[in-house]
């Protein structure tokens, strides 16, 4: 019996060296699994990942510290629910 798929969604800061910032950020906004939500002008930099389980969560922040110019990534907050309940109407 299989497991119902889930939906992983983590907020991540992202420290960047600052005259990498705009580079890092188009490099991080072209993973499919993240989005950079904010970028302040001091090399911190706020990403959401949506990832189909917690494992892939890490995988995106392994590759988001590889890329050139960061300097350290840090899990904020991580919400796991099926992903059906995605579809649900909010009451």
């Amino acid at each position: 019996m299989s497991a119902e798929p889930e939906l992983h969604i983590a907020g991540v800061l992202v420290h960047v060296r600052p005259p990498a910032q705009d580079a890092a950020c188009q490099a991080i906004a072209a993973l499919p699994e993240a989005e950079v939500a904010q970028a302040g002008d001091n090399g911190r930099v706020v990403v959401v990942v949506e990832a189909p389980s917690g494992h892939a969560v890490m995988q995106v922040i392994d590759r988001i510290r590889a890329v050139p110019g960061v300097l350290d990534v840090a899990l904020v907050y991580q919400h796991a629910e099926p992903a059906a309940a995605m579809n649900e109407p909010i009451q």
